[in-house]
């Protein structure tokens, strides 16, 4: 891939991301355009489901990567009340996409 693509690819991704998280960026007592801003919403989302800021790093380097995105998806849905064996295995399965379900059709509650 072209540096080019690779750049479209990573928009498309920030964008999925945004669309998928925006009310529960609200409901955590953010603004919704934080989750749409490339690596801000990222380092947002740490400050919101608890974890180090640093993480963000982990989610730019190959193969690391692949073990933190399912970790920020479980805890993502563990700072909104979803915490059931069910929850977890859903959020990992659908590859974080039952977030976008939470996000749209549940009212849920942060929980700090």
């Amino acid at each position: 891939m072209s540096l080019y693509q690779w750049f479209v690819f990573f928009l498309i991704v920030q964008v999925v991301h945004g669309l998928g998280t925006w009310k529960l960026y609200q409901k955590a007592g953010r603004k919704s355009w934080e989750a749409f801003i490339p690596v801000y919403n990222s380092i947002v989302l740490m400050k919101i489901i608890n974890r180090p800021t640093w993480w963000t790093l982990l989610l730019f380097i190959p193969i690391v990567n692949l073990i933190m995105f399912p970790v920020v998806w479980v805890e993502t849905l563990r700072s909104f009340g979803k915490n059931s064996t069910t929850d977890t295995w859903v959020g990992f399965l659908t590859l974080g996409f039952y977030i976008y379900y939470i996000n749209y059709t549940q009212d849920v509650t942060y929980i700090s």
